[in-house]
């Protein structure tokens, strides 16, 4: 049963676990969550990266342009499945790429709809964080991510925007509903 949880040394292990396939997959694409870890694994760094994820949620020490984010790890009894971001405001930029959730599946864990689980979780912290809706982007060649976010819409509600372009990326744009 996959199920969310917040960061942290009882977990670790499971990521540990991944790592290898992290290190060896050639999709660098969104690693900006699980790149991080790793390096603060290998120099022995895990509490400060910890406490560096409590604080970013409550938006203490961010860098410029950054906004608070609730980080999430999904795991599958002791596997560790992917790694969501739950940013709880936009800023320009995030609401033409990026939006709210951002979100990275383990190798070994793509294609199994466990980013699409992934999200429909998310959305419920997202809530609670205050948020009724929000906005989900992907590249426009990830056809698999964006049937996904449609797939959400269709369930939860919402709206698609017109696609957006920064620094010669294109992506879809998504608003979908936090709550059915």
């Amino acid at each position: 049963m996959l199920k969310l949880v917040k960061p942290s040394r009882r977990y670790l292990d499971a990521f540990i676990k991944a790592m290898d396939d992290y290190k060896a997959d050639e999709n660098h694409y969104g690693r900006g969550g699980i790149d991080p870890l790793i390096q603060a694994i290998e120099e022995n760094r895990v509490d400060e990266y910890l406490k560096k994820l409590s604080d970013g949620a409550k938006g203490i020490g961010l860098k410029e342009g950054r906004v608070p984010g609730t980080r999430l790890w999904l795991l599958d009894g002791d596997e560790f499945v992917g790694s969501f971001e739950i940013r709880h405001r936009l800023t320009p930029k995030l609401e033409k790429i990026g939006g709210h959730i951002a979100a990275n599946i383990a190798p070994k864990y793509r294609g199994k709809y466990s980013s699409f689980i992934g999200i429909k979780l998310c959305l419920v912290e997202a809530n609670k964080l205050g948020l009724d809706r929000v906005l989900m982007t992907c590249d426009v060649n990830n056809s698999a991510s964006y049937r996904g976010i449609l797939g959400l819409m269709k369930l939860y509600g919402g709206e698609q925007i017109t696609d957006s372009e920064v620094d010669g990326v294109k992506s879809h744009r998504v608003w979908v509903n936090t709550k059915k």
